[in-house]
């Protein structure tokens, strides 16, 4: 059945994490409808499976919640907003509940004495429902921005250091270009490949993209030119995908495969002259963009991200590729990269 849920978008960028759930509902549930967005809030009709997946799956979707209501961000029209009855339709008699806030752009709403304010006006009206903090059956959560507030029933939160493990600095082998994994799942994910597809990293690095791709559940080969490189990618893959181990030394501007990957999703090496000696990236590109044809089956695509200053739309274009969706990223404080998607 479908539902009104919330997502409660990261603030890494504007647009990048708007594009990763909209592809990633696409996928789950091609059925959904985006009813509308409001900065870091997206609202979405669609099933209670999909909401808790879509956070499962984003690199930058913090929460889903079964939206309840939604107001202006004023403590009295925040209760004012919320009807006990749908609660009581919604959460089981006997059930335990507590209620989370989250504040986002500055919002200076009490959140601390509004939890305890709206944890008593549902228990006062349904006296069957008891506080529980440490582990809730059910979690009342409100999203306030300056402007406005949604409340909802959690579904899903991401864990705070979902990541941490899998950071590039402490993984068994690293190298200072090496791609975050946040980042590194959402090209995955922008791919839109189909679920268990088979997806091609010619750029694999230290093995960043491909361990997400295979923690997705894709089927996933990695192509390293320098063999030492290669070598610390398959330290990454065996310590964080054990079965994982399909990565090959060999050279993008050369691909051996022929018409059996769904998708690219590749990080390419930005002209680091230890990775491609006496090639320019532009060379690369066009010679990669060529041979990438060969490889992929009708309709691919490829995904990758380029510094803003390479005009490798023309390059695609030129080789039969159709811009999908572009993003510019900034990494740090002085580097801003494109990211697109090619099919």
């Amino acid at each position: 059945m479908d539902e009104k849920h919330f997502f409660l978008l990261s603030g890494f960028d504007v647009e990048l994490p708007f594009g990763e759930v909209k592809a990633v509902l696409s996928l789950l549930y091609p059925n959904h409808r985006i009813i509308k967005r409001e900065g870091r809030i997206l609202i979405v009709e669609t099933s209670s499976n999909t909401a808790e997946e879509v956070v499962e799956r984003t690199a930058y979707t913090k929460l889903s919640a079964r939206l309840l209501s939604e107001t202006i961000t004023y403590e009295r029209d925040i209760l004012s907003s919320i009807d006990v009855s749908v609660i009581r339709d919604l959460i089981a008699p006997n059930s335990t509940i507590a209620v989370r806030g989250v504040t986002i752009n500055g919002a200076t709403v009490r959140k601390t004495d509004l939890e305890r304010k709206i944890g008593s006006l549902i228990i006062e009206n349904l006296p069957s429902l008891k506080v529980n903090l440490r582990k809730p059956d059910y979690t009342i959560i409100f999203v306030s921005s300056p402007e406005k507030t949604y409340i909802g029933i959690l579904k899903k939160a991401k864990p705070s250091r979902y990541f941490y493990y899998r950071v590039a600095g402490r993984r068994p082998f690293t190298l200072p270009s090496a791609m975050q994994p946040d980042l590194s799942r959402c090209l995955v994910n922008l791919s839109r490949t189909k679920i268990g597809g088979r997806i091609l990293d010619p750029f694999a690095g230290t093995g960043g993209i491909m361990i997400e791709a295979a923690l997705l559940g894709y089927e996933v080969y990695g192509i390293e030119l320098k063999r030492w490189i290669a070598m610390g990618a398959l330290r990454n893959l065996r310590h964080y995908t054990p079965s994982l181990e399909n990565i090959i030394v060999g050279d993008a501007r050369k691909l051996m495969f022929r018409k059996c990957f769904n998708s690219i999703v590749t990080d390419p090496p930005y002209g680091r002259s230890t990775t491609i000696p006496d090639y320019s990236l532009i060379s690369l590109l066009e010679t990669f963009f060529s041979e990438s044809r060969e490889c992929l089956e009708d309709d691919g695509t490829v995904t990758l991200v380029t510094p803003q200053e390479i005009n490798i739309e023309d390059i695609a274009s030129d080789m039969g590729y159709t811009l999908q969706e572009s993003y510019k990223v900034r990494i740090h404080r002085s580097l801003i990269r494109k990211i697109m998607v090619f099919r």
